[in-house]
Order: C-alpha cells, then sequence, then structure tokens
C-alpha cells in the first residue's frame, strides 16, 4: 500500500500533542477541471531563481488535471552548488481547508512543498514525462506531487510538523528504500513567500522519513525530532542511505 492508499478522516491527537487524520477515497465526483491555474506560479519561480541563481531548469507538466493543476518544477546543479532543487507550483493555486479553530490564521492557507536531490540523481532531460524515467528516479516528484493536491483533495492543509505515512504500514516509496514516510519542515530563509497580492505562501521542505522518526515525532512533537535530527545532521540534500536518527525509538503507538 502506498500513497494513494486512503483512510477515512477521523481526528485524533498524538502522545505529542500532534492531531491525527485518518482518510478514506472521497466520493467520485468526477474529472473537476481547476478553478485556477498558475495563479502565484510566476512570482514562485521568480523567488526560487533569486534564492537559487544561475540555474537551467524545466518543468514536469501534468498532462491532464483534476482540481489544481501540479507542475514539479526542476533546478539544475551547478558546479559549485551539485544538486539539484525541486519546488511544485499550483498548489497554492486554491487556500486549503484549515481546522476550526485556525480559521482566522490567512497566513496558514497557501503552501507549495520542495526537496533538494544529488546532482547525480538521474530527471531527465527537459521534454521528458514522468513514464520515461525508472520510478528509482522518479518517486521524489511523485511525492511532491502527491503532496501538493492532497490538501484540495481531502478538504485539508499541510504546514509545518505535519507527517504523511506511506499507508498504514509505512511502506517504502520505492523497492530497496527504507523511508516509508514524509516529515514536512520549513528552512531558514526558504520559509515563504509574501505574494503581490497579500497571500502568504509557505514553503514546505518535504524530508523522506523512517517510520521511527515520524512515530518519534508523534509522540514527543516536532521540536524533538527536529532536535534528533540536528544531532544527527540530517542532510538537506536527499540522501537515500542516510540512517535512521530514531532508531531507538521501539514503541507501538495506537491509532
Amino acid at each position: 500500500m502506498g500513497f494513494l492508499d486512503k483512510f477515512r478522516k477521523k481526528p485524533q491527537v498524538s502522545p505529542g500533542g500532534s492531531p491525527i487524520y485518518r482518510y478514506e477515497t472521497p466520493q467520485d465526483q468526477g474529472w473537476r477541471p481547476p478553478e485556477a491555474y498558475g495563479t502565484y506560479a510566476e512570482e514562485i519561480t521568480a523567488h526560487f531563481e533569486a534564492l537559487f541563481p544561475g540555474r537551467e531548469s524545466f518543468v514536469f507538466h501534468e498532462i491532464i488535471s483534476d482540481l489544481v493543476h501540479i507542475d514539479v518544477n526542476i533546478m539544475r546543479p551547478t558546479a559549485e552548488k551539485n544538486y539539484y532543487v525541486l519546488y511544485t507550483t499550483g498548489m497554492s493555486d486554491l487556500p486549503m481547508t484549515l481546522p476550526d479553530e485556525l480559521a482566522d490564521h490567512k497566513e496558514l492557507k497557501y503552501a507549495e512543498v520542495f526537496l533538494f536531490l544529488p546532482g547525480g540523481w538521474d530527471l531527465g532531460k527537459t521534454g521528458d514525462l514522468g513514464n520515461d524515467l525508472p520510478y528509482s528516479s522518479y518517486w521524489p516528484i511523485h511525492m511532491l506531487k502527491f503532496l501538493a493536491r492532497f490538501p484540495h483533495e481531502y478538504k485539508t492543509w499541510l504546514a509545518w510538523g505535519h507527517t504523511m505515512p506511506n499507508g498504514p504500514d509505512y511502506a517504502p516509496f520505492c523497492d530497496g528504500l527504507g523511508f516509508g514516510g514524509v516529515v514536512l519542515d520549513q528552512l531558514n530563509g526558504l520559509e515563504g513567500l509574501d505574494a503581490k497580492d497579500g497571500a502568504h505562501i509557505s514553503f514546505l521542505f518535504a524530508i523522506p522519513a523512517y517510520k521511527e522518526e515520524i512515530e518519534y515525532k508523534l509522540k514527543y512533537g516536532m521540536e524533538a525530532l527536529s532536535k534528533r535530527f540536528a544531532e544527527g545532521q540530517l542532510p538537506l540534500v536527499l540522501d537515500v542511505h542516510r540512517p535512521n536518527l530514531c532508531p531507538d525509538f521501539k514503541e507501538v503507538l495506537d491509532g
């Protein structure tokens, strides 16, 4: 079971105080054309280009979009900074659905997700489609697309400190990987963008994570997990061979 497995929405609270939601597949509403397209794409792209100058770039465009049009923008490595920058546009075309207690926090309504990949990662060439790549190369793009569409598909929200398992059994994202979920963080200098129309768009850093890391967060909270990540020197550029930074966490969490 993986990203596309759905669970019934049922809020609970973890021992660390984190709300837990479970989802089921929403009733089929047929194809829903996007209500907006690229509302903030130019501003987001300009922002990333200013932060990571001098990079060639290309886009994995969605051919057919339901509800929102999600593109994954790829900024190629440079000789000095040998890593890819991947970020979404389209997630912020619609506001996310905040819980009632946060409904007045307009700064939480819009977001995009991003990550960094090693310079040696095979992301193909300009014009390639997802099926042109082996899934061992494509899965980070799939992950970002799923995350970007998720809050709109399920009328929910994503923000700093949220975690998502890859199915109830924390299935690996790809054969041979130990990561079975994702943690959403924010990076200094890349927290977000204040758009020209006044909207704030948060940039959420997607960290592929081990089951024990996610459940450690559910038990002790995001601040505690962030401390573990800092002490273990979590690499910002994805390392599929990195160690589990909560290997000693063996508790079984109910729910």
